[in-house]
C-alpha cells in the first residue's frame, strides 16, 4: 500500500509556501512560489493548485499517496464550509472564495483551511518552540502582524473564527490608518508593511501612488543592513510597539509559552530583543511569572506544518 502522505500550504502576501509530508507532520519536501496575491482571487487560486499539483507530483514520484491538503490563508474562516468570511485587507477578491471546493474539485481529495496565524501557532505547538505548553501565544511579524494561541491543546478560534486578531487590536486611539479600515492598530506600527510605508514617505515618496513600486520589507531590512539610519529607527520603534502591543494578550490569557517569530525576526534578531524589552517594561509581575519568552522554531515552515497536521484530522 502506497505511504499516507499530506500537503501543507501556507499562502502569504508574495509567496506560496508549500512542504509535504506523513501524519507525523515532519516534512520530506519543500518548496515555494509566487502567490500572485496583487493579481486577485483567480491568479491565487492557481498559485495553489500549481503548488499542491508539484507536491502530489512530488509524492507519486516517492510512491505515496496524498489523503488530504491543509492551507494557512489569510483572513477568517468558515471552519463549516471553508469558506473566508469577510474581506482581506492584503487580498483583493478573497472573500467568499470557497477554497475547500476548490480543492475538493481539483483533487479529488478533502482539504481543511485555517488561518494562516492559527496554522503557525499549532504547528509551532506541535512540533516546535511551544511543545509542552498548557497556554501558548503566538506572535508572527511580517507584511502584517498574525496571533494564534492554543489552550490546552485547542486552538482558541472565538465564535465567529476570529480570535487572537493580534495585528487588529488597539494600539493607539486615533492613531494611524490601518488597511483593514480602522484607525490605530497595532500592525499600522509594528506590520512589515506599515513599517516600509513609513519608511518611504520618510524619504519623500509616495507608498500609495503605485503599489507594485512600494517599497517592501524586505527593502527597509536591507536598507538597515546598509546603514540606513532612517531605516533602523523605524524598525527599533515597530519591534517595541510590538513588545507594548502583546502586553494585553499576555494579560488576557495568561500563557506559560510565548512565541514570537515570522520573516522580520528572522532576518534581523535585534527585532525580538526589543520587543521582548517592550513586553517587560509594561507587563503586569502576575502575567509574567513563569513565563517563557520563545524564538519560533520551525521558522517559516511553521505554517505549513500546522496545516499539514490539521490536514491527517480530515483524512478519510
Amino acid at each position: 500500500m502506497a505511504e499516507a502522505l499530506f500537503i501543507g500550504l501556507d499562502l502569504g502576501g508574495t509567496e506560496v509556501k508549500v512542504g509535504l509530508g506523513g501524519a507525523d507532520g515532519a516534512l520530506i519536501w519543500r518548496d515555494r512560489a509566487p502567490s500572485h496575491a496583487r493579481e486577485g482571487g483567480e491568479a491565487i487560486l492557481e498559485a495553489l493548485g500549481a503548488a499542491a499539483g508539484a507536491a502530489i507530483a512530488e509524492a507519486a514520484r516517492r510512491g505515496g499517496e496524498v489523503r488530504a491538503l491543509g492551507l494557512g490563508t489569510p483572513g477568517i474562516v468558515d471552519r463549516a464550509n471553508g469558506r473566508i468570511r469577510y474581506p482581506v485587507a492584503n487580498l483583493g477578491g478573497w472573500h467568499g472564495t470557497d477554497l475547500a471546493g476548490y480543492f475538493r474539485a481539483r483533487f479529488g481529495f478533502p482539504a481543511v483551511i485555517e488561518n494562516d496565524a492559527n496554522s503557525a501557532a499549532w504547528g509551532e505547538y506541535r512540533r516546535g518552540a511551544g511543545q509542552g505548553a498548557q497556554t501558548l501565544v503566538m506572535a508572527t511579524v511580517g507584511t502584517g502582524i498574525g496571533g494564534g494561541a492554543v489552550i490546552e491543546g485547542t486552538l482558541l478560534r472565538g465564535a465567529s473564527g476570529a480570535a487572537m486578531e493580534l495585528g487588529h487590536t488597539l494600539f493607539r486611539a486615533g492613531g494611524r490608518a490601518c488597511p483593514c479600515g480602522l484607525a490605530g492598530c497595532l500592525e499600522a506600527y509594528s506590520g512589515g508593511r506599515a513599517m516600509a510605508e513609513e519608511w518611504a514617505q520618510r524619504r519623500g515618496a509616495d507608498p500609495t501612488r503605485s503599489p507594485d513600486a512600494a517599497p517592501s520589507p524586505s527593502d527597509l531590512l536591507r536598507a538597515e543592513r546598509e546603514g540606513d539610519p532612517i531605516a533602523a529607527e523605524i524598525l527599533d520603534a515597530g519591534a517595541r510597539a510590538l513588545g507594548h502591543g502583546l502586553v494585553s494578550a499576555l494579560h488576557l490569557l495568561n500563557p506559560d509559552v510565548l512565541i514570537i517569530g515570522g520573516g522580520i525576526l528572522e532576518a534581523r534578531p535585534r527585532h525580538r530583543e526589543l520587543a521582548i524589552e517592550g513586553v517587560r517594561a509594561h507587563v503586569l509581575p502576575k502575567a509574567i511569572d513563569g513565563l517563557s519568552i520563545r524564538p519560533a522554531a520551525c521558522g517559516n515552515e511553521a505554517g505549513i506544518i500546522g496545516a499539514l497536521l490539521l490536514a491527517t484530522e480530515v483524512a478519510s
